[in-house]
Order: structure tokens, then sequence, then C-alpha cells
């Protein structure tokens, strides 16, 4: 459940590639298949996260036609 809209949603933590894996299409063709899950689940939006580093993820997800939503993320270390 999306706590930015109340709706479901496919969550995809990231979507990694190996470097010799990049530019072969293979980005393409793996956001198909969540693409297709997701469809098959009944649900009409995927969300995912990359960092904002990432510039070259950032171009591919733009070319898929995503769109960035600011978020802030936190972490938290818990003493043992």
């Amino acid at each position: 459940m999306s706590t930015w809209d109340g709706l479901e949603h496919l969550h995809m933590d990231c979507l990694f590639l190996a470097p010799g894996q990049r530019g072969l299409g293979l980005g393409a063709l793996l956001m198909d298949a969540v693409s297709a899950e997701a469809r098959a689940l009944g649900l009409t939006e995927i969300q995912w996260q990359t960092p904002t580093w990432n510039e070259g993820a950032i171009r591919f997800h733009d070319r898929l036609g995503a769109r960035a939503q600011e978020k802030t993320r936190f972490t938290l270390t818990v003493e043992r």
C-alpha cells in the first residue's frame, strides 16, 4: 500500500544489472516482465528507488517514462 496515495502498487526495491550486462536491452526486458507481473496482479503502478547519484539509472528510468518523486530516506542505527 502506498503511503503517498493509499493505493496498492508493486514495489521493486531497485533494478540492478552488473556493469557488463548494461546497454544490452536487458533492463528494458526486466521492466517489461515486472510490468506484466503488476498487470497480472491487477495493479496499476510500480514503485522503486535509486540513489540520486546514480545518473545512468536515472536516465534509464526517464527513458521508460517513469516519474521521480521526492522522498527522504531515513536510516537508524540500533545499538546492540
